[in-house]
């Protein structure tokens, strides 16, 4: 009795313990029957099975069907499985590799001791990760053989997760990347403020690829386990130690003729300056032999990246297949000699630019104890820090005010070299892992995490002595369009996010004869700080040069800064998010399994606020918001940015099976359906903290006229702006004020967290030769999906006039608070919807020979792909025919309708000390899709560049004026060449663009490995390599520099194409006047055009690696 107690005051512990953030799955498991000849169950029979590399064993006793189950096993192999049960021989299946996050599947056949006195030794059959009954959702599996075999450049983990059928980039199932849950070794490795990169690091990957094990990716899991994403689970599992010692040392060069330079014979500058170096080390084996092991990993990696390929002219005349902007010389150094001589600023080169430089290090140590047979503790720490350069922001400036057409560094536009900026990365990670046995029916995974994560931006300014160190950020138009900039970047005065996350998890598993139940609890605790100061340094724009060497008013204005004198307050935000679950896996018959389970989840906010009285006041009129298109219902009503949303329970029930149709494993039919809740930018939180007015002022964007009315002159120091008029600009904060035409933000109080449902059916039938065939659909239908609205945005004053029937506004009232620039609504959306068929063939591994291939079919839409990174910038780049309050449902970002991936290995060992691996991969996918918006404001709502175009059916329903001598029939006629040219365009005649209506051009991209190894076998079981590795990525641009292309459109900014720009807003009473995107009609001709993409993108590149393995 008292061991009974003892041992359910452990489980007890063990489980309520349990606080984790969505662990995703680190171990492997192992399950079967064990059968007399005849088909009689053997229950109470001993199964060991031994990680033979280390010795580490794990066991069952068969249940009263012969069933068992083994959970939490290290992944790998070789395993032994061994049978036992008296006056039986002994059964021992060797062979055996268990894969991340799957069970493996042995059926096991004994034999009466009479019949045979000596054990019955069986290898195991080929690898089958697809035909087996724990497979029911939608997966994709990448083991170290294919790392080691397969192509990359890189080195990162997306050179192989895009081997997942449903991917594109690292986009899943047609998901915003940022909706993935990525772990290495359960520690979550996400950017979960969603201002960077697909991943933590930078331009360094997180991890060395050098120390994976394994990757796997999850759509669609069943296991009520995996939560976290609504996009997928991608989960790395890193290298261990065994009994054995083992090293390797390593280098890979890209030296400079390594990198194609040529797009259809146009020669990109800056390539030759390209190159890469990276060097490495790892170690592993036995500190004590069967009890604990150690593995090392480390790297460094230097690169001079491909900088800028634009310069100036000498004559004012743009070239863009020289890369040449319209930008002169003259011009440039005239602004850079007033600003030394006036301001003593040096702004830096404007041509020959520095290089840009990358360098990271990566360092990961594991240790793996063997605590006892029944207790295995593994714990790791991994460390990566990274810098690089970037070039400056392209159009962004004060929310609100036009922006420009044309990037800073583009056609039209230079921006001095102080105006770039750098990143300095770091992730930091460690984890514990605690499996034990706890009976022969009880297991239990206890393991916590905690992940480091900081991104800081610095500038070539940094560097100057006060003043100058905080010099404003100028932008200099010419002719509506920019022409050139300087000064400290716009965005990166003491921007840095620091987050910090802690996870705890324990998972108990309960083998109940046929049922396998799984119970746990979890919670995870995030601690972000973000220092945002948007135009820190202060932001002017100016008309032209003339206008600002003769220091006239500026025609835009923007500023944010910290109360009290504080640079930097930063905006802080503790989150925590909890769950509780429940699963049960039930082996039906022996040929059909189902699994279902519950999840309830929680969000809890930690952070208290100050409530601005102010914008209580300014939002009083805020109206309903309801649009039942777009899936948007928000209550007006005022705002209290002291308060976060209400806490919501979010309730997640799956449900998956896996029959076995004829017995044999060779047609399987599996399937299943579940709702997934995960995270989104938690940027979009600490928008309400930011613009609340309480830690730093909200930002300020004036146009021309408010400068004008203000009479302000350019200061090249903001904090003596700020001095001379403590009135516009007051140095604390006041709860009952808040400066005109401020942008805030606020998280709705009946908001939920991203949760779709998403169902599977798929049917895996066996070929021969080793092949499988796979036919799967997969559906997602968005439940609470994320968008923004501007509550400050009043009714349309009626409709336009003319063919095209869109709602309008003007300058007068399209606010419902007039002293309010925007006031941002983070909410939800009931609309959008992503469904994916595939067909796959698979070659699993057998002699040297393994590949796939699959085509994947997508039609996704949605009401928002919220493409940015703060409120306002996601709402305005929203492109809509209505208020960009009702986007409508329409094609998402993310959906490329076709898509090909296959990959092929074989590897051969011959004369004894040589092997040859070949790996291939080929890819053949549209490049992306895009809008046809106009450039400007063509509804007078306030927002550029955002509105979908109407496609007119004949040139009696658009109104052109003439520009720079083209006449408007000049110009009507080069326009309607262009839409019958453009089979898109043509036939939408009389309707709207739709927003990523567009599908760009296919690109097919082969990219290779040759792996080549000359080794020698000494001692016993050891051997001695020296490999030599080749990798060529986009191999078809080297035989032809037109192959393999990425397109671009000149007329376009971002995802937008804008053929046409706004001369007047249409009215209610007046139809809206147009004219060409371009300077003249071979200018247009020229930019309306598919181009190649002149840049290292579209271009092969080659990396040299030697290894030497012992």
């Amino acid at each position: 009795m008292k061991q009974t107690v003892k041992k359910l005051a452990l489980l007890a512990m063990s489980f309520f313990i349990a606080t984790l953030a969505f662990a995703q799955i680190t171990t492997s498991s192992m399950s079967g029957r064990v059968t007399e000849a005849d088909g009689a169950a053997v229950p109470g029979a001993t199964v060991i099975a031994v990680h033979t590399p280390s010795g580490t064993q794990y066991y069952a006793i068969t249940d009263n069907y012969g069933n068992y189950r083994i959970h939490n096993m290290r992944i790998g192999g070789p395993y032994t499985v061994t049978v036992s049960y008296v006056g039986y021989a002994d059964a021992v299946y060797g062979n055996i590799t268990l894969r991340l996050s799957e069970n493996y599947v042995q059926n096991i056949v004994i034999a009466e001791a009479a019949t045979t006195l000596e054990a019955i030794v069986i290898s195991a059959g080929v690898d089958n990760p697809i035909l087996t009954s724990d497979k029911s959702g939608t997966s994709t599996n990448v083991s170290s053989r294919e790392i080691a075999a397969l192509p990359t450049v890189s080195r990162g983990i997306q050179d192989f997760t895009k081997l997942t059928p449903q991917a594109s980039g690292f986009s899943f199932a047609s998901r915003d990347n940022r909706m993935n849950n990525f772990t290495v070794d359960g520690a979550g490795f996400n950017n979960n403020f969603g201002l960077s990169s697909d991943l933590p690091g930078g331009r360094a990957e997180p991890i060395s690829l050098d120390a994976i094990e394994e990757i796997t990716v999850n759509i669609a899991p069943y296991d009520i386990r995996q939560s976290r994403f609504t996009g997928a689970a991608i989960n790395a599992v890193t290298k261990s130690g065994t009994n054995k010692f083992q090293a390797s040392a390593y280098t890979y060069q890209r030296f400079a003729g390594m990198q194609g330079k040529t797009v259809d014979g146009i020669e990109i500058q800056g390539v030759d300056e390209v190159g890469k170096q990276t060097y490495g080390v790892r170690v592993a084996g036995p500190i004590i032999k069967n009890k604990l092991f150690f593995f090392l990993s480390g790297e460094f990696e230097t690169e001079n990246a491909a900088g800028v390929a634009w310069r100036p002219s000498t004559d004012g005349i743009a070239k863009q297949d020289q890369f040449i902007a319209r930008t002169s010389e003259a011009d440039l150094e005239r602004v850079k000699q007033h600003l030394i001589s006036k301001y003593g600023y040096d702004p830096g080169k404007y041509k020959d630019w520095d290089p840009f430089r990358v360098q990271n290090y990566k360092i990961l140590a594991r240790l793996d104890w063997n605590i006892s047979r029944n207790h295995k503790l593994m714990v790791r720490y991994n460390d990566v820090v990274g810098s690089y350069m970037n070039v400056t922001n392209a159009t962004s400036g004060p929310s609100g005010i036009d922006r420009a057409r044309s990037g800073r560094m583009s056609l039209n536009s230079i921006a001095f070299q102080n105006n770039f900026y750098g990143m300095e990365n770091t992730v930091r990670s460690i984890t514990g892992e605690l499996n034990s046995t706890l009976s022969s029916r009880i297991t239990n995974q206890f393991y916590a995490t905690y992940t480091h994560i900081r991104d800081g931006r610095t500038s070539p300014n940094d560097r100057f002595e006060e003043p100058l160190n905080r010099f404003p950020h100028v932008d200099i138009w010419k002719e509506g369009d920019a022409y050139m900039s300087f000064g400290y970047e716009l965005f990166t005065f003491h921007n840095e996010v620091l987050n910090n996350t802690w996870n705890i998890v324990d998972n108990l598993t309960i083998n109940l004869n046929r049922h396998t139940v799984t119970v746990g609890a979890s919670f995870e605790r995030m601690y972000v700080r973000n220092s945002y100061i948007r135009e820190g340094t202060s932001y002017y724009r100016y008309g032209s040069v003339d206008d600002f060497i003769n220091d006239a008013t500026p025609i835009g204005f923007g500023l944010t800064y910290g109360y009290y004198g504080n640079d930097a307050p930063g905006q802080m935000l503790t989150f925590g998010y909890g769950g509780v679950y429940a699963q049960d896996e039930w082996q039906v018959t022996p040929a059909f399994k189902l699994t279902y389970g519950v999840r309830l989840e929680m969000p809890f906010y930690f952070d208290k606020m100050d409530t601005n009285q102010a914008i209580v006041g300014k939002t009083t009129g805020f109206r309903d918001i309801e649009y039942p298109d777009s899936g948007i219902s928000v209550k007006g009503g005022s705002w209290d940015v002291g308060t976060w949303p209400k806490p919501k329970v979010t309730i997640n029930p799956r449900i998956g099976f896996n029959w076995d149709v004829l017995g044999d494993r060779s047609l399987q039919l599996r399937g299943g359906t579940g709702l997934f809740s995960g995270m989104m930018p938690f940027v979009w939180f600490t928008n309400q903290v930011g613009g609340s007015a309480m830690i730093q002022s909200p930002e300020l964007a004036w146009n021309a006229a408010t400068c004008a009315a203000y009479g302000l002159k350019f200061n090249p120091d903001y904090k003596a702006l700020i001095n001379a008029d403590k009135t516009t600009f007051p140095d604390k904060p006041d709860p009952n004020f808040l400066p005109n035409n401020a942008n805030i933000a606020m998280v709705d109080k009946d908001f939920k967290f991203p949760q779709i449902w998403r169902n599977n059916l798929a049917v895996d039938m066996e070929l021969p030769w080793n092949m499988i065939f796979t036919g799967e659909v997969l559906y997602s239908k968005d439940v609470n999906a994320v968008t923004q609205v501007n509550a400050n945005e009043a009714a349309a004053q009626g409709t336009m006039a003319g063919p095209d029937k869109r709602p309008v506004w003007t300058s007068d009232n399209r606010k419902v608070s007039p002293t309010l620039a925007s006031a941002m609504l983070f909410t939800n959306s009931s609309k959008g919807y992503q469904l994916q068929m595939t067909a796959q063939l698979t070659k699993n591994f057998s002699k040297g020979l393994s590949g796939m291939v699959a085509y994947t079919y997508t039609n996704a839409k949605d009401v928002s792909a919220n493409p940015g990174s703060t409120a306002y910038s996601v709402w305005t780049a929203n492109a809509s025919v209505n208020s960009l309050n009702n986007p409508g449902l329409s094609y998402s970002n993310f959906s490329i309708p076709h898509r090909l991936i296959g990959n092929i290995t074989y590897r051969i060992e011959y004369l004894n000390h040589l092997a040859t691996t070949i790996g291939l991969v080929y890819q053949g996918v549209p490049s992306g899709r895009w809008s046809y918006t106009y450039a400007g404001d063509v509804n007078g709502d306030g927002s550029s560049n955002s509105d979908l175009m109407y496609i007119p059916a004949n040139p009696g329903e658009i109104t052109f004026v003439e520009h720079k001598g083209m006449t408007p029939e000049q110009q009507s006629q080069a326009f309607f060449e262009y839409v019958d040219n453009n089979a898109y365009l043509s036939a939408r005649k009389g309707e709207y663009a739709e927003r990523f209506g567009h599908v760009r051009p296919w690109i097919h991209r082969f990219d290779i490995k040759v792996l080549q190894d000359v080794f020698v076998n000494f001692g016993k079981d050891n051997r001695l390599t020296l490999q030599v590795s080749l990798d060529i990525l986009n191999a078809g641009n080297l035989l032809n520099d037109s192959w393999g292309c990425y397109y671009y459109n000149a007329l376009s900014s971002y995802d937008n194409v804008m053929p046409l720009s706004v001369v007047s807003a249409g009215t209610t009473s007046q139809a809206p006047t147009f004219r060409l995107n371009a300077d003249d009609i071979a200018d247009f001709k020229a930019k309306s055009q598919l181009s190649k993409s002149l840049s290292t993108s579209s271009t092969w590149s080659m990396l040299l690696g030697f290894r030497l393995l012992f």
